[in-house]
């Protein structure tokens, strides 16, 4: 055969061969959609529709961070408030008279390099006032059993100097006769400043009134060994939280605060500078303390209402251990309690009336502009009775 006669033939296997296998493969798809019946394909479409439909993962809500609104200012007294203004007083004062606040105002500055005013929501140091905190806590804890005022200070620490014959009563009231810590500018720890209270040792014999800050750091220290809380764990949830006191702590967030208060001292040449402070643990339980005036009122309402302390503890809390006055945090005078702090900058008075329809809260960052600062509170007490 000739080469052109080979290439036709094998051009026309090749066709032949190629229209075989299409064929074949027609064949085979014939016979396995034959083989699928219409119950397996109903099936199927009924598997594809319950199969869950996948959703993109949804973005976390961040809740929104309430915003608290700054407390508006009260001045429906104008008495009071004209009052205070003559006098100079820098500071917030508020007065509760029988069931409505008649005066919740700040005067002055809070910060005289930055002229931010005082107004209701500006902290200041409460000083000795604290110690009314104090005697709460341990009038709380004797409500529930776990010391008695009575007891001795050796059944709660074994190495104090004349432990044995100490009661807690005679640290509450100022009647224990210890020497005492004196405070320096250097951090301390509450068990260091425990330590150093018993390494001082006594001056005398219980029973005569002696004020002393180291009285009521011992007791804040006891507050701790029997609750098995730190100290302000035990008062925030306690104190703060039952009387709804938002704005208190410690010297450690002072600064956190949104209004922080400067203390200051006028000077012999008129000047304000702000004084010497000591490192505030040093003060542990005495005196490292800061609130609002709203929030000492609300401390002072809920003694007065029995929501911190019952009948009994209230009773003692307010009885005089000496002819000071002095019961356990307060003085009781006729007509009123009252509880004083001065720390350097800072100056507090702060009094309820036995009935309690009155309250009467005087907190200054000027140490030292007014004399007698108590003197002014008993005025507004005048002044609202006329």
């Amino acid at each position: 055969m000739s080469r052109s006669s080979k290439r036709r033939n094998k051009k026309k296997r090749d066709f032949y061969i190629g229209i075989g296998l299409i064929f074949i493969l027609l064949a085979v798809v014939f016979v396995a959609v034959k083989w699928i019946t219409p119950a397996e394909l109903e099936n199927a479409d009924k598997q594809k529709d319950s199969e869950p439909v996948k959703k993109a993962p949804a973005k976390p809500v961040t809740p929104k961070k309430e915003v608290e609104k700054e407390t508006a200012s009260v001045a429906d007294n104008k008495v009071i408030d004209e009052y205070l203004e003559s006098i100079g007083f820098s500071g917030t004062a508020l007065v509760y008279r029988e069931g409505k606040i008649v005066l919740n105002k700040g005067y002055k500055t809070a910060n005289r390099d930055t002229d931010v005013a005082n107004t209701p929501d500006t902290v200041y140091y409460i000083g000795s006032s604290q110690k009314a905190v104090i005697a709460t806590a341990i009038l709380q804890l004797e409500e529930r059993g776990k010391l008695n005022v009575d007891d001795s200070v050796a059944t709660y620490l074994p190495d104090f100097p004349n432990g044995s014959r100490i009661t807690l009563r005679n640290l509450l009231n100022h009647t224990s006769g210890i020497v005492g810590h004196t405070e320096k500018n250097e951090k301390i720890t509450p068990e260091e400043l425990i330590q150093d209270i018993e390494a001082q040792g006594i001056k005398r014999q219980p029973g005569k009134w002696d004020y002393n800050d180291s009285n009521y750091s011992v007791l804040a220290f006891i507050v701790e060994q029997l609750s098995g809380e730190k100290l302000m764990t035990y008062v925030q949830k306690k104190i703060f939280e039952p009387a709804g006191m938002k704005h208190s702590g410690i010297y450690t967030t002072f600064d956190k605060e949104k209004k922080p208060s400067v203390g200051y001292k006028i000077q012999k040449d008129g000047t304000y500078k702000t004084p010497y402070l000591p490192d505030l643990s040093q003060l542990y339980g005495c005196g490292d303390m800061y609130m609002t005036a709203t929030d000492m009122y609300l401390f002072d309402r809920a003694l007065s209402d029995r929501k911190l302390i019952n009948d009994a503890s209230f009773e003692k809390m307010f009885t005089a251990g000496s002819a000071s006055g002095y019961g356990m945090g307060f003085y009781e005078d006729p007509g009123s309690y009252n509880s004083h702090g001065v720390l350097s900058g800072w100056n507090v008075s702060n009094s309820f009336s036995h009935s309690g329809k009155t309250v009467v809260v005087l907190l200054s960052n000027v140490q030292n502009n007014i004399k007698s600062f108590g003197k002014v509170n008993n005025r507004i007490y005048q002044l609202l009775n006329n």
